[in-house]
């Protein structure tokens, strides 16, 4: 039987990429893990070439383990079925993770028998060029105005402007988020992350077209065969004044991104507008 591939899938934090693991997890065919490698586990002298290496490493122990029933590492011990990692609990104005890294154990399943699709964001864009030469790869995005308002409200590095593993591993991303104000760092960091798919020629899918498409736009990019899911409806949130005011602070310079044809300024100020900014 033919071996079927391994397949990353990376994306900007908050844009759905938990998501895409889950509606993947609800196929036999594949195994999805939500973000398996803690890049604080690397040595501190790990360089790309070594990053990439220990990443192949961990990708190899997840299938073995996979096939073999034997507990391994996941980005939230609660298992495959996880959609966000962000809760509804509020501590200190913003949503805190729910997600606990730990070890989880699946039956095993048969070789060649399913596809395994490992997601990381940062970890994985930062070492885009190296891992794509070894992986197929999906880059998952989403409108920018929707990205940020989740990035002002949720208790993650990106609240406070900063990108741990992306700036581990791209000294130029590391440099630009000496910037000290904070706005103007997630600014940064949103256009690090569309920069670096836009460049890479990788298969690029909006978070917005997976809804719509009940996921098959997710599977169509993985080159899976389309699965039939139930009816998938985009989540509105309501956002406390504070963030509505620093969203509307960022407005015009939201409209000067770079994005490509995935958003254009029309779809990013028609946006806001439907936030009422």
């Amino acid at each position: 039987m033919h071996v079927k591939p391994t397949r990353l899938i990376t994306g900007i934090p908050r844009s759905g990429t938990t998501l895409c693991c889950k509606l993947l997890n609800q196929r036999a065919d594949v195994v999805a893990l939500h973000e398996p490698i803690n890049p604080s586990d690397m040595p501190e002298g790990f360089g790309r070439s070594e990053a990439v290496h220990s990443i192949v490493e961990q990708i190899t122990h997840f299938d073995r383990a996979i096939e073999k029933g034997l507990p391994f590492t996941h980005g939230d011990k609660g298992g495959l079925a996880i959609d966000n990692p962000v809760g509804q609990s509020f501590k200190d104005g913003v949503r805190q993770v729910v997600a606990k890294r730990g070890q989880i154990q699946l039956p095993p399943r048969e070789k060649n028998r399913y596809s395994l699709v490992v997601k990381q964001n940062a970890l994985f864009t930062a070492l885009m060029s190296e891992l794509a030469l070894r992986y197929p790869m999906v880059c998952i995005v989403r409108n920018p105005v929707d990205v940020l308002l989740s990035w002002f409200s949720v208790d993650l590095p990106v609240n406070r402007g900063h990108i741990p593993a992306g700036e581990r591993f791209d000294a130029k991303l590391k440099a630009a988020l000496s910037e000290n104000d904070c706005l103007t760092r997630q600014l940064i960091i949103y256009q690090w992350f569309m920069q670096s798919f836009l460049k890479s020629g990788l298969p690029k899918v909006r978070y917005e077209d997976v809804i719509a498409s009940n996921g098959v736009a997710l599977d169509n990019a993985l080159g899976i065969q389309p699965f039939e899911r139930e009816v998938l409806s985009l989540q509105e949130r309501d956002f406390d004044t504070n963030v509505l005011q620093t969203m509307a602070s960022a407005a015009a310079s939201l409209t000067k991104l770079d994005c490509g044809k995935l958003y254009s300024q029309v779809d990013i100020k028609q946006s806001l507008k439907n936030k009422g900014l």
